[in-house]
């Protein structure tokens, strides 16, 4: 053993003081359950998407956490002040239960529902009342429908919310110097004859709008004299609105810098600064505000990091947000890729909360963090459409990177009293590491329309196909793609009605025919913002093999325009659509191979009515022959569709529309064998007009549309047949209709 240490005259010395280490270890409770009572507005259910939103988390079977109770009281208390209770309380009692546990009980006292009786301004000169009151919109006891629109409600967000909307009024209209003071809120108790009294808010908002300022003149800096002319237009607006107006002199600086990047290259699509630095005379009362461009410079990306997901992988968002490190920030290439990375599909838009940029101004790079929200790898979507009782239903499935190479299976089920389409396909974007996608699907298609006339509503023909298809997309750039396909198919025709020349076979006369295609077709796809074109062209026969010898191509293009009249907030819209298809070489063209347009061009107007008729020779049940009208499909088919866009809701729009189109049968593209036409219904101009209104459903996430369309050009006249009869095209004045995604 070690001995003790001794002093110089041999004592020991003496040892350090003896240390007792005491460890007092105290149990936390348990908490074993939670319980709401006294509540009839906050249901529990409620009461736990409330928390669940707020983050807060009361575990059972866990450590009693008195912070997120606490939490959890005062946001009871909040949701409940929201809902029209200001005095409502949250109090926690914790009660003792066996094993060391406890068991949370929230006593919720609502007190007296109080809502918001009247809102009155001091201090207003220049507008009334009624008029700042309008500019109200969470706070607006005034508004029709008040109550139950939750306009009646008081909460300082609320309130504050109002009051910026108030501010910006003013400094819209003139009054740059305006400020609003420190509302009154009074609680009055309002007493009734044999009745409890009743309380309500009254609120007082005072106002100070100082001098009203008039825009005098406007000066632009730093713009080369090459682009200065492109903006003089916007100058012009700018000064001819007579009032000083902030939101105008944003406005027209975000014209402005999107101008000047358009008109530079080198700006990667970086928008350049626009100071605003206004000049006001009180003495004159006029404002002289000058626009200062201040060129951008050029970031280079330092960092992309992404966050949120957990499905897919790193590599798949790089690959589609069309940003890499080391190439130079572009926004607007930012927007784009983001917006084709939504309509996948299997991940939320990104919106701009979702989107951090650092900026670093001496290094000049920008580090940029991505926030996604993953819907999942399996989508399901429903299809159809329809007016009337002539509609199609149906629903897409897919998976995505089921099998880890990011390829996506579709499976697509759609039927109706006309058609029946199946289709399986399997695709793979990134083919090889590069820019290109492959795509291979099996399909089987059954036609069957129908003909709406004198008579009855008896089928066309009915046609089945079935086939397999080979795709190739390749981006050539941000915004264009190209395409390449390849379709071998087989189609057994069968046609119902009496036939009409050229309509099946060679000469017409065949009830019956068996089609084989072998078809090559070319896709082009411009996408720029809401501006879109697509062109497609395919042919078949010939040294493709096959006994179908025919060329298709279509042309579409669609753009949508902000309405500056409100501000943005509402859009026109446009769509433009031709097509055609013919034969070749001395080929003819089948009957079932033309084009039968309706709703999806024109709204209320059903399969084949925008094709011409013609003549056919009928033979009646004792033998008789007659002569009856019979639509005869079209070749050439063009539409025009024009919108007017209101949004309503968060997931409803309402839209004014106008439609019109024609359908042609040219004999030149039909091949030896001519029907013969009835007269005045071959190019036909038809038009349709109405209101649509649409929602945008929550869990399938697609449209649905209700409209109703009117028809200006209704064929209301009875055509005479050289037999001496009568024809009445099945033409309808209005119509109620209903389908499922976007029309354009």
């Amino acid at each position: 053993s070690k001995k003790p240490p001794l002093a110089l005259d041999g004592a020991p010395l003496p040892g350090p003081p003896d240390v007792r280490l005491v460890f007092a270890l105290e149990e936390r409770l348990v908490l074993a359950r939670v319980e709401f009572h006294g509540s009839r507005a906050l249901p529990r259910e409620r009461i736990a998407t409330l928390l669940a939103n707020k983050g807060i988390n009361l575990k059972i079977s866990a450590p009693v956490n008195r912070a997120e109770l606490w939490r959890a009281a005062r946001a009871m208390e909040g949701e409940l002040a929201d809902l029209g209770y200001p005095r409502a309380e949250a109090r926690l009692r914790l009660e003792q239960v066996p094993t060391l546990a406890v068991r949370a009980a929230f006593e919720i006292h609502e007190g007296p529902r109080v809502e918001v009786a009247r809102v009155a301004f001091r201090g207003n000169r220049a507008f009334r009342d009624e008029e700042l009151r309008r500019q109200m919109k969470r706070i607006a006891p005034h508004a029709v429908l008040a109550g139950l629109r939750g306009k009646t409600i008081y909460t300082e967000q609320r309130l504050a919310e109002d009051l910026e909307r108030i501010a910006s009024f003013y400094r819209n209209h003139g009054y740059a110097e305006a400020r609003l003071g420190v509302p009154r809120v009074a609680i009055v108790e309002q007493p009734r004859p044999g009745r409890a009294t009743r309380s309500h808010f009254e609120i007082t908002i005072p106002v100070q709008e100082g001098l009203s300022y008039r825009l005098e003149a406007v000066e632009l800096q730093g713009v080369p004299p090459s682009v200065r002319s492109g903006m003089e237009p916007v100058l012009r607006a700018l000064k001819s609105q007579g009032a000083y107006s902030q939101e105008k002199l944003e406005r027209a600086s975000e014209l402005l810098a999107r101008l000047s990047a358009r008109g530079d290259p080198a700006s990667h699509g970086l928008l350049p600064d626009v100071d605003v630095t206004p000049h006001f005379d009180r003495t004159a009362g006029t404002a002289q505000v000058t626009l200062r461009v201040r060129e951008a410079a050029p970031y280079t990306i330092r960092r992309l990091a992404f966050f949120g997901h957990h499905r897919f992988g790193d590599r798949y968002y790089r690959r589609r947000v069309l940003l890499k490190e080391g190439e130079i920030f572009d926004a607007e290439k930012l927007d784009r890729g983001l917006a084709q990375l939504a309509r996948t599909g299997f991940v939320k838009p990104v919106e701009g909360r979702d989107v951090r940029v650092e900026l670093d101004e001496a290094q000049r790079t920008a580090d940029i963090t991505i926030r996604f929200q993953e819907i999942g790898r399996r989508r399901i979507s429903i299809v159809g459409g329809g007016s009337s009782l002539v509609n199609t239903f149906g629903i897409v499935y897919q998976v995505f990177d089921l099998f880890g190479f990011e390829e996506l299976l579709t499976a697509h089920l759609e039927g109706g009293p006309e058609s029946l389409n199946l289709l399986l396909g399997l695709s793979k974007e990134g083919l090889l590491g590069t820019k290109a996608s492959f795509g291979v699907s099996l399909f089987h298609n059954v036609i069957r329309p129908r003909v709406f006339g004198t008579a009855g509503r008896e089928r066309l023909f009915t046609s089945r196909t079935s086939g397999v298809g080979l795709g190739w997309n390749y981006p050539v750039s941000s915004r264009d793609t190209l395409g390449v396909s390849y379709a071998l198919s087989r189609t057994s025709t069968e046609l119902n009605l009496a036939p009409l020349p050229g309509a099946v076979g060679s000469n017409g006369s065949s009830p019956r025919l068996e089609d084989s295609r072998r078809a090559v077709g070319f896709t082009w796809a411009h996408h720029d913002g809401d501006e879109r074109l697509d062109a497609a062209a395919s042919v078949s026969g010939g040294r493709l093999g096959g006994n179908e010898k025919l060329l298709r191509s279509s042309l579409e293009y669609s753009r949508i325009l902000a309405d500056p009249l409100s501000d943005g907030r509402n859009a026109w819209a446009m769509r433009g659509y031709l097509a055609g298809v013919s034969g070749y070489g001395g080929g003819f063209l089948p009957f079932y191979h033309r084009l039968f347009p309706g709703e999806e061009l024109l709204r209320g107007f059903r399969t084949g009515e925008l094709a011409p008729y013609a003549l056919v020779n009928a033979v009646g049940a004792g033998g008789t022959s007659t002569v009856r009208a019979q639509t005869a499909g079209a070749n050439l088919v063009s539409a025009f569709n024009g919108e007017y866009r209101v949004p309503l809701e968060r997931r409803t729009e309402v839209a004014g529309f106008f439609d019109t189109g024609t359908g042609w049968l040219l004999p030149r593209w039909l091949g030896t064998a001519k029907p013969d036409m009835l007269t005045g219904t071959n190019g036909l101009l038809r038009a349709s007009t109405g209101v649509e209104v649409r929602f945008r459903m929550p869990v399938v996430n697609e449209t649905l549309r209700f409209h109703y369309a009117r028809n200006p050009l209704r064929l209301a006249r009875a055509i005479m047949l050289p037999d001496g009869s009568r024809f009445q095209p099945p033409d309808r004045r209005d119509v109620f209709g209903w389908a499922l995604g976007s029309l354009f």
